[in-house]
């Protein structure tokens, strides 16, 4: 009975840590983009969007997702400093081009002179994530060497722990450049989807968004771990992940 009440203990204790953290970073916005859910911040924290246009609703990844047609569609997440205020952060999501040819945002923080933080394809199809830091503004860019296929999807992940800027497609690490400062801050402009504050605007699919306040693993952004939400909610990334079908 003794060695049994042991095992159970272990066995416990191990569940358990499997459970916490792997960093300390809090789950800021997750929008799954799914028709029932619409543009709403599922993790709690109340940054819903703001529809621009009139994106889709269309099969994704994971459910549905938001379509954008690469004229007037956008998704607008208003302002707050939990998306600006950052000393790091990462950002993940689910993406498929449909045209490429110009420069495009597919989610950006603020604009050129401006800014935070943003994913952007090139004309040429590449992907970049890029980071502006420090009160003058520094852009930091990494640009990928991965030519994102027309109507093919792909895993993307930008992260910044306050000394590397770092891009990752599908899992794979594509490009990092050294950095330092914390986040450059953009007091009144909103986190954008689909466009650059309503100009340069992707024509494409995007699913399963979400931003951390600090840098985790891009494997703790792709498997169903536990990261705590903002302001310590019970639910967690797990939680989220199992619920809207993020594994």
């Amino acid at each position: 009975m003794y060695k049994f009440g042991t095992v159970f203990i272990i066995t416990t204790c191990l569940f358990l840590c499997l459970m916490v953290n792997e960093t300390d970073a809090e789950l800021v916005g997750y929008w799954s983009f799914d028709q029932d859910d619409g543009v709403k911040d599922l993790s709690g924290n109340g940054h819903d969007g703001i529809i621009r246009g009139f994106p889709m609703f269309v099969d994704g990844k994971r459910g549905e997702a938001l379509e954008f047609n690469g004229l007037n569609d956008y998704v607008a997440i208003p302002h707050d400093p939990a998306i600006s205020d950052l000393e790091a952060l990462s950002v993940a999501a689910w993406i498929q081009a449909k045209r490429h040819g110009t420069w495009v945002a597919v989610i950006e923080k603020g604009v050129h002179g401006n800014w935070s933080y943003g994913f952007f394809v090139e004309p040429d199809g590449t992907l970049s994530f890029e980071v502006s830091t420090g009160p003058n503004n520094n852009l930091i860019c990494c640009v990928g060497d991965v030519d994102l296929n027309i109507g093919e999807w792909y895993h993307i992940f930008g992260s910044y722990d306050g000394e590397f800027v770092r891009v990752y497609v599908n899992g794979k690490l594509e490009g990092a450049m050294k950095a330092s400062d914390s986040v450059h801050i953009t007091d009144g402009l909103p986190l954008t989807i689909g466009s650059r504050n309503g100009q340069n605007h992707f024509t494409g699919i995007v699913d399963e968004l979400a931003l951390w306040n600090d840098a985790i693993s891009v494997n703790e952004a792709m498997r169903p771990f536990s990261v705590q939400p903002r302001n310590k909610l019970p639910t967690t990334w797990s939680m989220i992940k199992s619920r809207y079908r993020f594994d």
